[in-house]
């Protein structure tokens, strides 16, 4: 009776100690995009892409992730990474702030960043992915984005690449 009471109580230890890694501060959703697309606005054209990006929301409400974003505009290049420090993921949908830690441009380093995504499926019947550019300004800009997580403003679809959001 005793030895029975042993392994039960250290199966129920192992189980809480599962449960705790796996959903106490486990990932309840994630987002991840790698490429590229081109279009016009405000009178110029350009290339994005790569743009990869990884995001991580836990079930503590912390979020992990980076970005690398590279745009060429009217034959421009500019380079941005850095962590993502918030995400805001529903359904198809993610919007991500973050900070900018290096840039090609100087004066970019320090500022916040935001952008948002849609994920349409997969295989040859999907609508293509959706993404919007970086937008960047002090703080607290990418977390206001994701707080507010507003309807997009210059939908870019996809062409190269893909976007991928899960949620449980």
């Amino acid at each position: 009776m005793k030895r029975a009471f042993i392994i039960v109580s250290i199966v129920g230890l192992l189980v809480t100690a599962a449960t705790a890694l796996a959903g106490g501060s486990g990932v309840v959703a994630s987002a991840n995009g790698d490429y590229g697309f081109s279009g016009e606005a405000a009178g110029s054209t350009f290339v994005i892409g790569p743009f990869t990006w990884n995001v991580q929301v836990k079930a503590d409400g912390s979020v992990k992730g980076q970005f690398d974003y590279t745009q060429v505009r009217d034959g421009v290049a500019l380079s941005a990474s850095g962590p993502l420090i918030c995400a805001f993921i529903e359904d198809d949908r993610v919007w991500v702030g973050g900070v900018i830690e290096a840039s090609s441009r100087p004066s970019l380093v320090g500022l916040d960043m935001w952008f948002q995504a849609r994920d349409e499926g997969e295989g040859a019947n999907a609508s293509p992915d959706m993404s919007s550019t970086l937008g960047a300004a002090a703080a607290p800009a990418g977390q206001q984005y994701c707080d507010d997580h507003p309807p997009v403003r210059f939908p870019f679809l996809v062409g190269e690449g893909n976007v991928q959001v899960r949620s449980d």
